[in-house]
């Protein structure tokens, strides 16, 4: 096995990279297929006729794709700081900070597949018909990614305490699954539409 990620996270003796992590790695690769998807249209249009378009979303998902690696691995140290923080007996307040950033990482998870998902809605209007199905393998791996990064943080919400921080965190992760929900209906609705084209 060459990826070194995918041999850590089969590996049972280590609790990371887990969840999170996985949901990150998951994303990172459908960013990597559409990075792919956009270079190719840019072969197409090396000077005329909507360079700025393809080259405006290689950025967005060049960025995308530098903050999910950065995710995958802050994911991991979260969790290790909760385990810690709760071992060394650390006082409550300690271990609530330590509980909500193993929340608001797999937030942020959802958050960039959320946006990601805009990228897709945009390749799918303009890209050659025949790269569509490689378009609808990014959704859904995106789809997957913000799927399981809002199941680690409902698990992680339920250890949480505090009734007020508690309700706060589970509007948010309410709210903005609710959006990633509707990025992945108008993704796919994008590339359908483009699929039925002249």
């Amino acid at each position: 096995m060459n990826d070194s990620f995918i041999a850590a996270l089969s590996r049972p003796e280590q609790p990371v990279p887990g969840g999170g992590a996985a949901a990150a790695y998951a994303g990172s690769v459908g960013l990597a297929l559409l990075e792919k998807i956009v270079r190719l249209e840019m072969r197409r249009y090396p000077i005329v006729s909507e360079p700025s378009l393809w080259e405006g979303l290689l950025e967005q998902v060049l960025s995308l794709s530098k903050i999910l690696y950065r995710l995958r691995d802050e994911d991991g140290k979260s969790y290790m700081l909760l385990v810690e923080t709760k071992a060394s007996r650390e006082k409550e307040e300690e271990v609530a900070a330590a509980l909500v950033r193993t929340i608001e990482c797999p937030m942020k998870i959802l958050e960039q597949t959320h946006k990601a998902l805009s990228c897709v809605s945009v390749a799918a209007e303009h890209c050659k018909r025949h790269l569509l199905s490689d378009l609808q393998v990014v959704c859904e791996l995106l789809a997957a990614a913000g799927h399981g990064a809002y199941h680690i943080c409902i698990a992680n919400l339920r250890l949480m305490t505090d009734p007020i921080l508690k309700a706060e965190h589970q509007s948010r992760l309410t709210q903005l699954h609710d959006r990633s929900r509707e990025r992945i209906n108008l993704a796919k609705a994008s590339i359908l539409r483009s699929g039925h084209k002249l």
